[in-house]
């Protein structure tokens, strides 16, 4: 298969990059930063985006745009014109061509009061980064995204965590001697590595699906759990979320589940496995 990965250079986009290029013939972009091998693309730059899809790909995998929540609150037009905005554009350019595209979108387009989000659940965004998520949904399936009437498919990851050969954002918060964690913000985490071959396995169905981890755990928990298997000079430290971390805001419990599928991501023991045995920058 010939795909196209918007945001390559980035967390997530770094890893599927890595694992997809494996198996697939990919083409990676990158943004300001250049990376050997990636093509350099803004998102809002329309006509060089219709010029890069015109080579000819089968699928578009959408894992670029503004993903930090504390920089799309400070920049809500640009967040919103980099995480919708590209969509749009996005879905012009491959009307009629069979061009499939893959967003990846957020479980932050929900309020977190939920016990668990299956895909038919109402989306309530509390923060920025929510709502132009929630915009980019709308912008690729419309309201009624679980049809996906023109082959297009969603799939919203839940906090992923692991190493990233360009941007190891998640690992570089044990940078310091301090990490602070929350104990009263509670997920289901996907292991980044597991994220490729999910995909894969879903590739073929069209609409919206939800892809979360085994475990729900506390972001504590889970920081911790982090640091004791891989011995990281690093004290976590518990903290309240509203204390810590007040703006933006940040859902208090947000658990993916699929009613579509029975794909989950691995335990934490076993994706702790894995990590540590892998190396800290493993490039493609």
């Amino acid at each position: 298969m010939r795909i196209l990965l918007l945001g390559a250079s980035g967390y997530v986009g770094g890893v599927l990059w890595r694992e997809l290029s494996q198996r697939h013939t990919v083409v990676g972009t990158c943004s300001a930063r250049p990376v050997p091998g990636l093509v350099t693309l803004d998102l809002r730059d329309r006509a060089a985006l219709r010029g890069l899809l015109a080579t000819g790909f089968d699928l578009v995998v959408h894992a670029a745009g503004l993903v930090d929540l504390s920089a799309a609150e400070q920049q809500p037009e640009l967040a919103s014109e980099l995480n919708a905005g590209s969509v749009v554009a996005l879905r012009e350019a491959v009307r009629g061509s069979g061009t499939r595209i893959l967003l990846l979108s957020t479980d932050n387009v929900f309020d977190g009061t939920a016990d668990q989000y299956t895909e038919t659940d109402t989306r309530n965004p509390v923060n920025v980064y929510g709502h132009t998520k929630r915009e980019a949904e709308d912008a690729l399936l419309g309201e009624d995204a679980l049809l996906g009437e023109d082959g297009h498919l969603i799939v919203r990851i839940p906090l992923v965590y692991g190493r990233s050969p360009f941007a190891d954002r998640f690992m570089a918060r044990f940078a310091s001697p301090v990490t602070r964690a929350q104990v009263d913000v509670v997920c289901a985490p996907l292991y980044l590595p597991s994220l490729a071959p999910a995909l894969e396995q879903l590739w073929d169905r069209t609409g919206l699906l939800h892809l979360g981890g085994a475990e729900v755990m506390t972001r504590y928990a889970l920081m911790s759990r982090i640091v004791d298997h891989l011995g990281l000079p690093t004290e976590v430290v518990a903290v309240r979320n509203d204390e810590a971390f007040p703006v933006p805001r940040r859902p208090a419990r947000l658990v993916l589940r699929s009613a579509r599928h029975d794909l989950l991501g691995p335990d934490l023991d076993t994706a702790l496995a894995d990590l540590a045995g892998s190396g800290p920058a493993d490039r493609p």
